[in-house]
């Protein structure tokens, strides 16, 4: 059993985009979300003004089909988003997997997204935000732990103990200050192409920094 690990985000880490405003543009462009979902969804948007805050509310996917909905992230996962990722991040999964450790993609995006750059990589491990389905639809509804900021730590924990990683020998990569949480816990935490709050913390904390 590997006892090491190495942690990747994907939005602003893996891939220099979000993958659910990807996803997003092409369910409008396709005409697949209801107005109704889209109107109730883009109010909540307007309550809150952003864009990582709207994203735990999937409203605008509710009484979607879960296959044809899984069918139309694959398609934007061929067509879009992995053209996105990032090369040198890329090579550093391999180099991590030549050495032994086992490959984690955890990301606060939809799991259908997910899975798509899970399988690509072949990582060992992906956690993602998954949605409750009801009778093969989905319904708007969240499932289990949303993995972001503080949550993101927990759920490393748990891996931690679940699988014997010893996290102060293990890698962690993210992008966004909302990851600090889950940095802090690993030996050798990396901020990648970081915001300036994550930026700023680096430094101070004498982390590794990837453009």
């Amino acid at each position: 059993m590997k006892n090491t690990c190495a942690i990747f985000d994907l939005d602003g880490t893996l891939i220099r985009r979000s993958s659910e405003k990807v996803f997003l543009k092409h369910l409008l462009k396709q005409g697949e979300i209801p107005i109704s979902n889209l109107l109730a969804w883009t109010s909540y948007y307007l309550k809150v003004r952003s864009f990582p805050d709207a994203k735990s509310n999937k409203v605008h996917l509710r009484g979607l089909e879960e296959n044809h909905l899984s069918n139309l992230a694959r398609d934007c996962f061929v067509n879009s988003l992995r053209a996105s990722i990032v090369p040198h991040i890329s090579t550093l999964i391999h180099t991590h997997r030549n050495a032994g450790r086992a490959v984690i993609l955890m990301s606060g995006s939809l799991s259908i997204l997910v899975e798509h750059f899970h399988n690509h990589f072949e990582t060992d491990i992906m956690v993602a935000d998954e949605l409750e389905v009801t009778n093969g639809r989905f319904t708007g509804n969240r499932v289990g732990l949303r993995p972001y900021a503080q949550n993101k730590a927990a759920l490393a924990r748990e891996l931690a103990a679940t699988h014997g990683f010893n996290l102060s020998a293990s890698y962690a990569y993210g992008n966004h200050h909302s990851d600090v949480y889950k940095l802090e816990l690993f030996g050798n935490p990396v901020a990648v192409n970081p915001d300036r709050e994550l930026r700023r913390i680096a430094i101070e904390r004498n982390w590794k920094i990837e453009s």
